[in-house]
């Protein structure tokens, strides 16, 4: 079977509920026949077979089965069969299009339902030359049939487009939390490594000369191992409890300076951005510490780095630039990008590139409504 034929097959719920229908529909009229009724078997109940047929399809077409029910169970009430439950197939084709379709189309589709039921049914009154005024309780059995299915019907989408939107955010949480844990592993294991080699290099360099400088870059390897694991178990520990505090934050960059300075890098901190909500804290060490660690791996002229921290009642701006002499444009990696995501999380702003000097990283974190003091 080709996936297009496939696609037309009926739903197997769609045959049941279309076989219950009409079943329902010729039990009940054999057991509301009157007398003066004209006698349902064969006619009236090829009529009912024929709308439940085309109820069948309900879900392929649905305004062509809504068209197709109606012009099989109309003639069966014009034609003076016994009255049943039978335009329960046009009140479940008309939820169906409710279901599919807009609110506004689904009301104007049931409005044109209801007007060319209505008057087809008194076309057929005056061809049989009977001038009267229109059954009150058909009418308002039309009506009635008319307005469950739209109202039904569009109550039921308006539920299936609640639980979508509600999939839709949950899927959107889940990609930022799986981004936001790409950028923490990304910038502990990043920078502990390039720290980690900047060592490696050092005591290889120095191990025959001077075995102490070689012990003493051994110990920070060792020292910079055991805080990366540490910010590995933090980031791990959040995962597994949402409210676990973050321990990371500006207080720390006097770690990232020691380090940096067994590099061969200074570090100045100028300016105190007083207390910081705990995510501007957090985003604000994560970009100076990933600016820093850039300027030990690429900047290789580098001797300082300057790190200036401003803030007011709106925002906190910080600007990092080392002395490594004019650089070249560089090509975003993950790093950059990252130090983007830190501040885009916030509704802040940032930028990396080449100055005068040497490399220049800025951002600019707000502070309203993160319950910064």
């Amino acid at each position: 079977m080709t996936p297009n034929a496939r696609s037309w097959w009926p739903r197997p719920t769609d045959v049941a509920l279309a076989a219950a229908l009409g079943a329902a529909s010729i039990l009940g009229t054999a057991l509301t026949a009157q007398p003066d009724n004209r006698p349902w078997w064969p006619g009236g109940a090829a009529l009912i077979v024929a709308a439940a047929l085309a109820l069948v399809w309900r879900r392929r077409a649905p305004v062509a089965v809504l068209a197709s029910t109606l012009l099989t169970v109309a003639p069966y009430y014009w034609m003076g069969y016994p009255d049943g439950p039978a335009s329960l197939m046009v009140a479940v084709a008309m939820y169906t299009v409710a279901t599919r379709l807009s609110w506004p189309r689904s009301v104007g589709i049931g409005v044109v339902l209801f007007v060319v039921w209505l008057g087809l049914e008194r076309l057929v009154s005056f061809q049989e030359d009977v001038v009267a005024p229109p059954d009150r309780d058909r009418l308002m059995w039309i009506i009635v049939t008319v307005a469950v299915g739209v109202a039904v019907g569009g109550l039921r989408r308006g539920q299936n487009e609640a639980g979508e939107r509600a999939e839709e955010q949950a899927r959107r949480r889940v990609e930022q939390e799986r981004l936001r844990l790409a950028r923490d592993v990304h910038d502990v294991v990043s920078h502990s490594l390039a720290m980690i080699a900047v060592q490696a290099g050092v005591g290889a360099h120095v191990a025959d000369r001077r075995p102490e400088q070689a012990v003493a870059a051994l110990l920070e390897i060792k020292e910079a191992s055991r805080s990366a694991l540490a910010e590995l178990r933090v980031t791990l520990d959040v995962l597994r409890e949402p409210e676990c505090p973050e321990s990371s934050g500006l207080e720390r960059l006097d770690e990232v300076a020691r380090v940096a300075r067994l590099a061969g890098v200074g570090v100045e901190v100028r300016g105190s951005p007083g207390a910081l909500a705990a995510p501007v804290d957090e985003a604000a060490f994560r970009i100076v510490r990933e600016a820093v660690t850039n300027t030990v791996r690429h900047a290789r002229h580098a001797r300082r780095v300057t790190v200036d921290l401003e803030r007011d009642a709106a925002e906190l701006r910080l600007r990092v630039v080392d002395d490594g002499g004019p650089a070249a444009e560089v090509t975003p990696g993950n790093g950059l990008r990252g130090l983007a995501e830190h501040a885009a999380v916030l509704g802040g702003r940032s930028s990396a590139a080449p100055g005068p000097d040497g490399f220049v990283v800025e951002a600019a974190l707000p502070l309203v409504g993160t319950g910064t003091p």
